[in-house]
């Protein structure tokens, strides 16, 4: 009995290793079949949307080719990347990477999220509790120079609550509770940073400001609150 089960677990091994004619032998044996998906990654998407986009056939083999369901869910909207790989005996794990939104826009049912490109992404806002700016209008070149802000400072970037298009071609955002902020478009990683510096030195000193303009080259120029301002 023992040597028939080395026999039975080096014939499978076999089976397995082979790259070619392996896989096929052993799809029609339902002790590979599909019993498990998981899910790694998703935090915006429904899950049952990616599960959906697998397309699995009734009895399907953790077998089958990889490479087709991982291109059917690279298909579906607010995917950037995704592996699809075997856990045996019977396990599908699906890893995804999600893009990521940066700001919240109008859509005809209310407010949308919104990827780095201006286009609205399949997440609810409100199923997932997202966090980010609204903007008046999905303008490129706003909804970019925010993502530019979200990887120069990701601390600043959440304070901001609202964006706009500014004059001469600059950016407006509001910042939590604080005031406002300008920026040359596009956005320079640099000037974010010393502009989210000197807001947090001001903070430190309980200085408040009104607005911070960061659209000079090399310099912040602050716009200190009235008295009546900085009480309320």
């Amino acid at each position: 009995m023992r040597w028939g089960r080395v026999a039975a677990v080096a014939g499978v091994a076999a089976v397995v290793l082979a790259p070619v004619w392996g896989p096929p032998a052993l799809r029609p044996f339902g002790f590979f079949a599909v019993r498990r998906i998981e899910l790694v990654g998703i935090r915006h998407l429904a899950p049952e949307v990616v599960t959906g986009a697998l397309g699995l056939r009734r009895g399907a083999s953790v077998w089958d080719r990889v490479g087709v369901l991982a291109a059917r869910v690279r298909g579906v909207p607010g995917v950037d990347e995704v592996v699809v790989s075997r856990r045996l005996p019977g396990t599908l794990r699906v890893s995804v990477r999600e893009v990521e939104p940066v700001a919240l826009g109008s859509g005809s049912g209310g407010l949308v999220s919104l990827g780095p490109d201006g286009r609205p992404l399949p997440y609810d806002p409100a199923r997932t509790a997202l966090d980010l700016p609204v903007v008046q209008r999905a303008e490129p070149s706003i909804v970019a120079a925010l993502s530019a802000i979200q990887a120069a400072d990701p601390t600043f970037f959440a304070e901001v609550a609202s964006a706009r298009g500014g004059p001469a071609g600059s950016l407006e955002l509001e910042v939590e509770g604080l005031g406002r902020v300008r920026l040359a478009l596009p956005v320079d990683a640099a000037v974010v940073q010393a502009v989210a510096a000197v807001a947090r030195d001001l903070a430190s000193r309980s200085q408040a400001w009104r607005e911070l303009d960061g659209r000079y080259a090399g310099w912040v120029v602050v716009r200190r609150a009235s008295k009546a301002e900085a009480k309320s």
